[in-house]
């Protein structure tokens, strides 16, 4: 065959129409690859440092947690320490204080008890003085003679000196 026309073979004519396109988008399209894969690889690079970034602020913020942690238990160490310290003296002042307050009350009972013994015995000592007083007027105003009881009173204690053998020297 000679000169131009149509060529009816189909893998002979795809393969050169597949070697022109080839060619024109390898020229074409060089530039427009490069900058779209450039294009790309800057925003890999930017996310990659984008989570590095964001990896170094995490592990420093967890650092810090850690930090906080480690203060935190030992605080809380000391609290305990200091809380079962105050938790023994308040115990003990407690303690003491009921003890003060058991021996002030004792020392009150017994004073109490003290005072009312007393008055006890002195309201006794009233009954019976007013008692003794009393039976003494109801003798007094059964004999109404005063002589009557005293001369009874000499004879009784001259009996009881005479029967002795009570002798009066001079």
């Amino acid at each position: 065959m000679e000169g131009f026309g149509i060529n009816t073979n189909v893998l002979e004519t795809n393969v050169l129409n597949l070697a022109v396109v080839i060619v024109v988008l390898f020229i074409v399209g060089k530039d427009v690859l490069t900058s779209l894969l450039d294009e790309r690889r800057q925003k890999i690079v930017q996310s990659l440092d984008d989570v590095e970034a964001r990896y170094q602020k995490a592990q420093k913020r967890l650092d810090e947690a850690k930090e906080e942690l480690v203060s935190a238990r030992v605080k809380a160490k000391e609290i305990r320490t200091q809380s079962t310290t105050t938790a023994s003296q308040s115990f003990a002042l407690a303690e003491k204080r009921a003890e003060d307050e058991i021996t002030r009350l004792e020392g009150t009972k017994t004073s109490t008890i003290a005072v009312e013994k007393q008055k006890l015995i002195g309201e006794m000592r009233e009954l019976l003085t007013s008692g003794a007083f009393e039976k003494a007027f109801t003798a007094l105003k059964q004999d109404r003679s005063g002589i009557t009881v005293q001369k009874q009173f000499i004879d009784n204690l001259l009996n009881d000196v005479f029967s002795e053998n009570f002798v009066f020297t001079e």
